[in-house]
C-alpha cells in the first residue's frame, strides 16, 4: 500500500443562526490539561494553545498502517467532580473554556468505535480503496478527516514508561485539528515517517497562523495543584498581563485541586 496520505482543504460555513442547548449529562466546559505548570503558563502568557502531531494505533481499523500522527490539541468534557483520575493521567494543570467557544473554533467531540461493527468494517474498506486509488477527491478527504476524530472504545496507551489497558469512552474528549496546509507541513504522517515528528513539531511551534487562540475573557477556569503554584501564577500574571482589572479576573478563575477535590 502506498504510504502516502495527503488531505484536500475544504472550507466550512458557519452560520450564524445557530442556538447552543447546553448539556445535562457532560460539563458546559472543555478542559485542557499539562502535565507541567510551566507548559499552563506559557498557554497563558501566548493566549494560545500550539498544536502537536500525536501518533494514534490504528490496528483497529484494518486500513495496513498499525499508527499514524496528525496535529492536534485534546480537551475532554469530563464533569468537575469526576476530573481527579483523569487529571492523574494527564496532568494536574489545566485551563478550560466554555463549550460554545470549542464549538465555534471548530472543536469536535470524537467518535468511539467499536471494532466489530459494520461501522467500522465499512470504513476500513472505504479507506483502502480510497488509498489505493491514490486520488485527491473530496471523499478521500472525508475519510482522513473522520479517522483524525475516531478512536476505538478500547485500547491500551503509554503512559510512564509502559502500557495500560484504557477504556477510551472514560475519556470525553474533543479534539481540535488545525489546517497546516497553508504552512507545508504534511496533515498526515505514516509509522515509516515518525521520526520526523519533533521538528515537525517545533516548526508548528514557531507558526502562530496554525495555533488555537483565545482572550483572556474566553478562560472559564485554571486549575492549578497546590497552594505553591497560586503563588507562583499571581507572580507570572503581575509580570505578563499589565492591566490589573484583568490580572484580577483570571485570579478569580483559579482552583486549586488539592483544596477543592473534596467539595466536587
Amino acid at each position: 500500500m502506498d504510504e502516502t496520505m495527503s488531505h484536500v482543504s475544504l472550507s466550512v460555513e458557519k452560520r450564524e443562526d445557530e442556538i447552543y442547548i447546553p448539556p445535562k449529562q457532560s460539563a458546559n466546559t472543555l478542559f485542557r490539561f499539562f502535565k507541567e505548570p510551566d507548559y499552563l503558563f506559557g498557554s497563558i502568557e501566548k493566549k494560545a494553545m500550539i498544536p502537536r502531531y500525536y501518533g494514534e494505533n490504528t490496528d483497529y481499523l484494518n486500513i495496513g498502517f498499525h499508527q499514524i500522527a496528525y496535529p492536534m490539541i485534546c480537551f475532554c468534557d469530563i464533569t468537575v467532580h469526576k476530573l481527579g483520575e483523569h487529571m492523574d493521567l494527564y496532568g494536574k494543570y489545566g485551563i478550560a473554556f466554555s463549550k460554545t467557544w470549542g464549538i465555534q473554533k471548530g472543536i469536535q467531540p470524537l467518535q468511539y468505535v467499536n471494532r466489530h461493527s459494520i461501522l467500522c468494517h465499512d470504513f476500513s474498506e472505504a479507506f483502502k480503496t480510497s488509498i489505493m486509488e491514490g486520488e485527491e477527491d473530496s471523499a478521500t478527504n472525508f475519510l482522513l478527516t473522520q479517522m483524525y476524530y475516531m478512536k476505538p472504545i478500547e485500547g491500551t496507551m503509554p503512559r510512564d514508561g509502559k502500557n495500560i489497558k484504557k477504556n477510551f469512552t472514560d475519556e470525553c474528549e474533543w479534539r481540535y485539528i488545525p489546517n497546516i496546509s497553508a504552512i507545508d507541513l504534511p496533515q498526515v504522517v505514516t509509522e515509516s515517517d515518525m521520526a520526523s515528528i519533533d521538528v515537525l513539531n517545533r516548526t508548528i511551534s514557531e507558526t502562530s497562523s496554525v495555533w488555537l487562540k483565545f482572550d483572556y475573557d474566553d478562560i472559564k477556569y485554571i486549575i492549578l495543584q497546590t497552594n505553591q503554584d497560586f503563588e507562583k501564577i499571581c507572580a507570572f500574571l503581575d509580570r505578563v498581563v499589565a492591566d490589573e482589572s484583568i490580572r484580577r479576573k483570571l485570579i478569580s478563575k483559579i482552583i486549586i485541586w488539592d483544596e477543592a477535590k473534596e467539595d466536587f
